[in-house]
């Protein structure tokens, strides 16, 4: 499940590759192909559109937890749309903050064993700040 976030991205840019590629091509068998790839991308578009403020999430949190992806993917989102990862409107700050609200919220706030005192970040790392525990309960 953490890497459905990759595996979209990568069909959507295979796909459009693909366009760009047949885009000028003319003879019929190039035209049918890029007009099969394109009712592709619109049906993947059609299922990527249905995932739900919670599934996001859930698919959200999954792809951070991944010990090898972290915040890797959102960081590559941001370079390619020359966007600074640590810029608030960025994908890679967008989905941290979502997170750790959600963990604050869900399970910090639910399991009050463990206190959230502060974030801390790692600057340039693949890291999710993590939450720091109070004292009296570590």
């Amino acid at each position: 499940m953490h890497h459905i976030i990759t595996v979209y991205n990568d069909m959507f840019d295979h796909m459009d590759g693909v366009m760009q590629a047949l885009a000028k091509k003319k003879t019929q068998g190039k035209e049918d192909l890029f007009f099969a790839v394109k009712l592709a991308r619109q049906k993947l578009s059609k299922y990527y559109t249905e995932v739900t403020p919670t599934t996001g999430m859930l698919l959200t949190s999954a792809h951070i937890l991944d010990p090898f992806r972290k915040l890797r993917s959102f960081r590559k989102w941001d370079t390619g749309m020359d966007i600074n990862p640590e810029d608030e409107t960025s994908y890679t700050t967008q989905f941290q903050k979502a997170f750790l609200k959600y963990v604050e919220n869900e399970y910090c706030g639910k399991h009050r064993r463990v206190p959230v005192n502060k974030l801390e970040t790692v600057q340039n790392s693949n890291f999710v700040p993590s939450a720091t525990a109070s004292r009296s309960y570590q």
